[in-house]
């Protein structure tokens, strides 16, 4: 099983409601971590609220992150 990864991804579409305070917006460009198994990547909001976004369908990525922590 591939590790997921860190990417920058372009936000397509929002399908969901956001509540008071997020930061999720149709054009916005954000860093989520992407499992290329299931195309999904995943962001966390600022106000506390999880996301996840379909590669091709509700999000483009753009670039793929140098993680150069450990977690």
């Amino acid at each position: 099983m591939n590790a997921p990864k860190y990417v920058s991804f372009e936000v397509l579409k929002v399908e969901d409601t956001r509540k008071t305070g997020s930061t999720v917006a149709v054009g916005r460009i954000l860093t989520g971590l992407c499992y290329e198994s299931s195309n999904t990547v995943f962001f966390s909001d600022d106000n506390g609220q999880d996301w996840t976004f379909y590669v091709g369908d509700t999000c483009e990525i753009l670039e793929t992150k140098k993680q150069t922590q450990m977690f």
